[in-house]
């Protein structure tokens, strides 16, 4: 159990829906009321498919050549969810009556949710309800749903549910971070019965992609289906039985025809083999799934339970959101709402990937294989944004064209493209699969440094200057010589010079030479070149690297005078009132330290820190978790605990008031990195993994396991002392405060862990 709430809360409802979705990575159902929203509750009511999208026109009143003509947008599909239950002829409506129990869950050993009650009905009745839902990690088209009754024998029951295919997305015209526009995505084109099941056939009015939700109530009792207008509805009439209970399960499939053929004939096929295995094996492998999962992939912390709880729930978080099959990725708020309209951004390779390439390799791998798939698209990009060699992945996109009509804060952050290169290289570095760099991942990194020498030039110096980007950071637009982006874009440069030298020496380099007409001598020596000559902005005065060349030279805003309702800034001020002052949204000069700081000195990066730490908001949910390593790695474990505290309940304390919208995905794999990266300090480097212990004073210990070549590793670390125990595999090296261990069996290391 890692979420319970024992409250019935009106207010909090919209939040928890998005708490207690159910998702698996290709399907994700939000947590709705079955019997739908009490009056006055602006209920987000959706299910969604990872990679499912319609297509809308972008309207710009002056459009300028390289604006993206059209976006994709996640698609609400057809609601599976309902299911209205009548006692002696009253409507099950937790706000009528009297609740005399309520309680909802989160059960990540299991898999699933549930939500119970205890309703006294007003007609005296008294009911007890269960719903159990699950998003099968086994079968992943399938969506279950158990519903329990309890009354006294011989009552009356009216239960009916189905299919409804009239359904429109969510939009809020005064947030940015959500759709402004009604649009119908879905069309309706017909529902058959086969059987016990039915099954709803839609597309989506512009991408015309097909899309079936087929459904079966399993029962002791009869029910029978009809196909209305716009779907099918399952009914029963009947009386509790002797013993006060009745249990249904409502299986529910999802297809979609970006994966299959005939989706409709899909949804079908798998209904009928779930139907058959039953409930009660489905939720048996649905515990199991989960307990090899959490072998693998729980993060302990002891002496802090709200914390470690926290930590959980965002670990599961990622496991929901993850695409398995390199057509869908991980949406910026995963399966849960329409926040950000479902689009995938640089959040998977920094911020994502990580975790899974510790613990799950073979998803982390799809997700990459997602970026190669797209690659052509990235080409197509840069060729639009006037780059004759190179790919330049879109800032916000689900079948790899660009969907951001804002290009200062979207199309700008060419940053993206040293992220999929750095996620190539990170992968390539824990597995040492050669053969994937060679067949897909040595493509990618090779294509984006291209890149880089076409936006770059040599200046009167000779230093090599990248002009008008945007960082991460989305309060400072077009800049020149975004710090982050230049180092990004000097490790991309090494990279591709690294991979393609190690596939040269395995006579592994032709097919990616001959695919890209690959000069390599002249190309080469142009890579190193600029990598070489790379300007990385540094103030004398201060001590620090300056986050552009001009950041350091604006006024700094007015903290002290803007209220705390004013934030977050981007909702609140006009664009160019930010870009002229120094304030930033998130971490940029600071992530690049964390992830490429190794050849700067210790104290410019603890001085740059400083610096940017009182100019930062974090307004976005990506920031707090940056921040938290880098104290951890500047030995400043309490500050460190405090910004991770943030991390781990910024869903849970609904942090930045969007998240109704849906969980902050990225943020979850920062909470993950908090602990790894951070307090332990692993790095992932080519000749090995390297760790740096810090332990807050709020803990006792923690603990993790990581895959790295071929082994596993269990981690533990206790006031002054860590032990790494090797669970699998052949013995290797690993790295603690740069001196080298050979862990063969068990090794404890002592030293400062504050």
């Amino acid at each position: 159990m890692t979420l319970s709430v024992d409250r019935f809360d009106l207010e909090q409802l919209p939040v928890q829906e998005s708490l207690f979705h159910v998702a698996n990575g290709y399907i994700g159902i939000r947590g709705n009321f079955e019997e739908g929203a009490p009056q006055g509750v602006r209920s987000v009511r959706g299910a969604y498919i990872n990679g499912y999208y319609d297509e809308i026109t972008l309207s710009y009143p002056e459009r300028l050549y390289g604006f993206p003509e059209r976006a994709q947008r996640m698609v609400n599909l057809p609601d599976p969810q309902t299911t209205l239950i009548c006692i002696e002829g009253v409507p099950f409506d937790l706000t009528t009556g009297e609740l005399l129990s309520y309680r909802r869950t989160l059960d990540t050993d299991r898999g699933i949710t549930v939500r119970q009650a205890i309703w006294h009905a007003p007609n005296n009745v008294c009911a007890e309800l269960c719903f159990t839902r699950m998003a099968s990690f086994v079968h992943p088209e399938l969506f279950l749903t158990r519903i329990e009754i309890k009354t006294p024998p011989s009552a009356g029951i009216g239960v009916s549910g189905g299919v409804c295919c009239d359904v429109t997305n969510f939009t809020d015209p005064d947030d940015p971070r959500v759709a402004s526009e009604v649009l119908r995505h879905i069309q309706f084109d017909g529902a058959e019965i086969h059987g016990a099941l039915a099954v709803a056939r839609c597309r989506t009015a512009e991408s015309n992609i097909g899309v079936a939700v087929a459904q079966s109530y399993q029962s002791n009792v009869p029910f029978e289906v009809r196909v209305t207008s716009d779907g099918f509805i399952f009914e029963t009439q009947t009386v509790m039985p002797s013993d006060g209970y009745l249990c249904i399960d409502k299986y529910t499939i999802f297809s979609d025809e970006r994966r299959q053929s005939d989706s409709g004939t899909h949804a079908l096929d798998v209904g009928r083999a779930c139907i058959r295995l039953g409930s009660e094996r489905l939720f048996d492998e649905q515990a199991e799934y989960m307990r090899q999962f959490w072998a693998a992939s729980r993060v302990s912390i002891d002496g802090d339970d709200e914390t470690a709880r926290g930590l959980e729930f965002s670990l599961y978080g990622l496991l929901q959101s993850a695409g398995r099959d390199s057509i869908g990725n991980v949406a910026a708020k995963g399966l849960s709402g329409e926040g950000y309209e479902g689009h995938y951004f640089w959040d998977t390779e920094i911020y994502i990937l990580p975790f899974f390439l510790l613990t799950q390799p073979d998803i982390a791998r799809e997700l990459l294989d997602f970026r190669y798939s797209v690659l052509g698209a990235a080409r197509e990009h840069a060729r639009l944004m006037g780059h004759e060699r190179g790919a330049l992945y879109p800032w916000r996109t689900i079948s790899g064209s660009e969907c951001s009509s804002y290009f200062p804060a979207g199309s700008a952050q060419y940053h993206i493209a040293g992220d999929v290169a750095h996620a190539f290289m990170q992968y390539y570095y824990v597995t040492d699969d050669l053969d994937y760099m060679a067949r897909k991942g040595a493509e990618v990194v090779l294509e984006t440094a291209r890149l880089w020498l076409d936006v770059g030039h040599y200046d009167r110096a000779g230093r090599f200057c990248i002009d008008t980007v945007t960082g991460p950071d989305e309060y400072s637009c077009l800049v020149n010589n975004n710090y982050y982006t230049n180092q990004n874009a000097r490790h991309n440069l090494l990279a591709a010079i690294e991979i393609y030298e190690d596939l040269r020496r395995a006579g592994q380099e032709a097919g990616v030479r001959d695919a890209i007409g690959f000069a390599e001598e002249t190309e080469l020596a142009d890579f190193r070149a600029a990598a070489d000559a790379m300007v990385l902005p540094y103030d004398e005065e201060l001590g620090i690297c300056a986050q552009d060349d001009r950041f350091l030279d604006k006024a700094v805003w007015d903290f002290a005078g803007t209220p705390r309702e004013k934030y977050p800034l981007l909702l609140h001020y006009a664009p160019l009132a930010l870009y002229r002052r120094q304030v930033c949204k998130q971490a940029d000069t600071v992530l690049a330290h964390y992830l490429f700081g190794g050849e700067v000195g210790f104290e410019v990066r603890k001085r740059t820190y400083e610096y940017y730490e009182g100019v930062t908001t974090h307004d976005s949910s990506l920031s707090a978790c940056v921040f938290s390593i880098m104290a951890a790695r500047l030995g400043m474990p309490e500050k460190a605990y405090q910004y991770y505290l943030r991390t781990v309940r910024t869903d849970l304390d609904n942090e930045h008031g969007n998240t109704r919208d849906g969980i902050h995905t990225a943020n979850m794999g920062g909470a993950y990195l908090g602990l790894v990266a951070g307090f332990a300090g692993l790095d992932i480097r080519r000749e090995g993994l390297r760790f740096r212990f810090r332990l807050p004073p709020e803990w006792t210990g923690y603990r993790f396991r990581v895959r790295f070549r071929g082994r596993m590793l269990e981690v533990r670390v206790t006031e002054g002392q860590a032990e790494i125990l090797l669970l699998e595999g052949v013995p290797v090296r690993v790295f603690i405060e740069d001196a080298p261990y050979e862990i063969a069996d068990r090794m404890v290391w002592q030293g400062n862990t504050t």
